[in-house]
């Protein structure tokens, strides 16, 4: 099945994310890209330097989809704690239903090999700190967020943590155990980030 888009980098990554999706990473050639491009490897090979290069942008389009609804979810009115709670529950139901994004979190070697995994998840980590660094820089602003607080270091801390949620919700059939689980988070978080006074 031929896809009709007229931007060829996109007909490759519209053609490649079909392709993981359906056989993962490793099972996909470039070959396989290029029939279902209707185009050549010659072609992929003007746009992308490897399969690889392919793969990471297919997650990057993946993630910017993502990325879309976290900044929805933050950039509701609120204290940050309850914005970063609406972070985590956003992150959930977009990584639960999108297996590419998902795979490289988890390091699902059915879908995609470990060393791809870690440069997605990379990425993936890179784009989520920086938004968390833009609503902490918010909330000092607004006085919501202490002023003494590293932003960079507490972007670090509240991604790896909200990873370690996400994997929970994501793993479990128990939504009572998550909702605990999120409960006590912005419960810490009220208590380290909401200024003194």
């Amino acid at each position: 099945m031929a896809v009709t888009t007229v931007d060829p980098a996109q007909r490759l990554l519209v053609a490649a994310e079909a392709r993981f999706r359906r056989f993962g990473y490793k099972r996909t050639t470039v070959e396989d890209i290029a029939v279902e491009a209707g185009t050549g490897k010659g072609s992929l090979y003007l746009h992308f330097d490897s399969k690889q290069h392919v793969y990471l942008a297919v997650v990057e389009r993946s993630l910017e989809r993502f990325l879309d609804a976290a900044e929805q979810a933050l950039s509701a009115s609120g204290a940050v704690p309850g914005l970063l709670r609406s972070l985590v529950e956003a992150t959930i139901d977009h990584y639960g239903h999108d297996e590419l994004l998902r795979a490289s979190l988890f390091g699902d070697t059915d879908l995609v090999e470990g060393d791809v995994a870690r440069m997605a998840s990379d990425l993936q980590r890179d784009r989520i700190r920086t938004i968390l660094r833009g609503v902490l820089s918010r909330g000092q602003d607004e006085g919501s967020v202490r002023s003494d607080i590293d932003v960079e270091a507490a972007a670090a801390v509240l991604q790896e943590s909200g990873w370690a949620l996400v994997r929970t919700g994501l793993a479990s059939n128990e939504s009572t155990e998550l909702e605990k689980l999120l409960e006590t988070l912005n419960t810490i978080l009220g208590l380290g980030l909401i200024p003194r006074h």
